[in-house]
């Protein structure tokens, strides 16, 4: 499915998407095109279990955020590590 219709079909919901086509921008940058949407919700920590699981699994998945444009860029930053 088209990002421009997930977002039409689930405005102001958290996405999880998997299998997303992405249109390379940059070295770093890519925009979102397309997607299967696996799951949707209104609460965070539903979605954030979803992908935490699905990711467990190996899949690639991608979560959106309900304020997140029609426009969706992504920028893969390297993981540092984490900050105590």
């Amino acid at each position: 499915m088209r990002w421009i219709d997930i977002r039409k079909q689930f405005p102001n919901r958290f996405v999880l998407l998997e299998n997303v086509i992405e249109e390379k921008l940059s070295e770093k940058e890519s925009r979102i095109i397309s997607g299967d949407v696996l799951e949707t919700s209104d609460d965070v920590k539903a979605i954030m279990k979803a992908y935490r699981e699905q990711s467990a699994m190996g899949k690639k998945v991608i979560y959106s955020l309900p304020n997140t444009p029609d426009d969706f860029i992504v920028e893969d930053v390297a993981f540092m590590g984490i900050m105590r």
